[in-house]
């Protein structure tokens, strides 16, 4: 009788994050020939077929985005539960901060578990009263969880990680930084400055308020950027399902303006720096490790970025771009203009920019750790 394969359950909000974000994590699944069933429960949008065709067995649960209501937390616990006692898989890869808390409610406990932090947003930002009880409750929770737990812990940068050991993550538990979700820098090739005559900024990501795109609008109205002539391009798309999304009317308000453009979703990236000279990154609060903010780096843009965990530990000061305070349009404006005035400063700070990218926040080397923490946990 041939040993059953290895059973690997990802647990993601969403199938759109996860098919954007996640695909390495599938392929450091299957290194070195291992036949393994790969599983996702998720909230089940658009992209089933295409997660399916890569060979992903896909499990519809509803977890209630922006939510921690006690009845929609039972439901998704209830729901992991059975799903786990069903296929009693061999390692459950929790992904972002929900599905990781939604876990520790419900203190599941599996045979080996991966809690992949991608980053602490607002609930351990905010200094609302209600925040600051839900992070001192929850927090803590988790790590009394990872203590009874066989378990490795990842996170996109060391920011989070410290954070989080205030609130008891034991000093012992197993913690590999990751970069990010990693990009491929085949795809994502370097390109040449798109030259001084009508230079362009773009933001990449979602429309939410905590990316901070109002922040950047109005450095854009400053007289130091308008004088240059600079423009905007802006691509995402309105996220009603979010709670923190801008408006589609406040939106449509800022495409208006003659030196803004919205392009909406926008999936061909590489083109959005052909005609963009500089990326900006003006999130107000904690990130991760953002996405768009290394596929610029791939593609040898200069990054004007806020001093916030992730975006601070890619960006140093003066070499791969510029850091300046979250919600300070002002310097914000500062930044870019500097780059917009200096063509050899952005074209030096692209290539490093490009260079940081391929030191450890590749695709490949997200696929090479991952898949020996994996491996780590399948010996023990």
């Amino acid at each position: 009788m041939h040993p059953r394969p290895r059973t690997i359950l990802f647990v993601c909000t969403e199938d759109w994050f996860f098919h954007s974000h996640f695909l390495p994590l599938l392929r450091a699944a299957r290194r070195g020939g291992d036949d393994a069933r790969l599983v996702l429960v998720t909230n089940v949008r658009d992209k089933r077929k295409k997660l399916e065709r890569l060979g992903v067995e896909v499990i519809a649960c509803d977890f209630a985005r922006g939510s921690m209501h006690p009845l929609s937390v039972w439901r998704s616990v209830r729901r992991l539960h059975g799903i786990i006692r069903r296929l009693q898989p061999d390692i459950v890869h929790f992904i972002a901060l929900k599905p990781i808390l939604t876990a520790a409610l419900g203190r599941m406990s599996v045979r080996a578990a991966v809690f992949h932090v991608t980053g602490l947003g607002t609930l351990a930002e905010s200094n609302s009263a209600r925040a600051k009880l839900l992070r001192g409750v929850l927090f803590r929770l988790l790590g009394g969880h990872v203590r009874r737990q066989r378990c490795a812990l990842l996170f996109e940068n060391p920011d989070d990680a410290y954070y989080l050991r205030q609130y008891g993550l034991p000093v012992e538990a197993e913690i590999t930084i990751l970069g990010g979700a990693g990009v491929d820098p085949e795809r994502f090739m370097p390109l040449p400055d798109p030259g001084d005559d009508g230079i362009r900024v773009a933001f990449v990501g979602r429309l939410i308020a905590t990316k901070g795109v109002d922040v950047l609008v109005k450095a854009m109205a400053e007289p130091m950027i308008r004088e240059r002539g600079v423009e905007l391009d802006i691509h995402g798309e309105v996220d009603p399902g979010n709670p923190g999304a801008y408006a589609r009317e406040r939106i449509e308000a800022w495409a208006n303006l003659p030196y803004v453009h919205w392009h909406g979703f926008t999936e061909d990236i590489p083109a959005v720096w052909r005609r963009a000279a500089i990326c900006v990154v003006p999130t107000r609060t904690r990130e991760g490790m953002p996405r768009a903010m290394l596929e610029a780096a791939a593609c040898a843009r200069p990054l004007v970025v806020t001093d916030v965990p992730g975006c601070r530990h890619f960006v140093r000061e003066g070499v791969e771009g510029f850091i300046v305070p979250p919600e300070d349009p002002r310097a914000l404006a500062g930044a870019i203009l500097k780059l917009a005035e200096d063509r050899d400063l952005r074209e030096r700070m692209g290539r490093a920019a490009r260079a940081r990218l391929m030191e450890g926040f590749t695709e490949e080397k997200i696929i090479e750790t991952v898949g020996e923490v994996y491996r780590r946990l399948s010996r023990s």
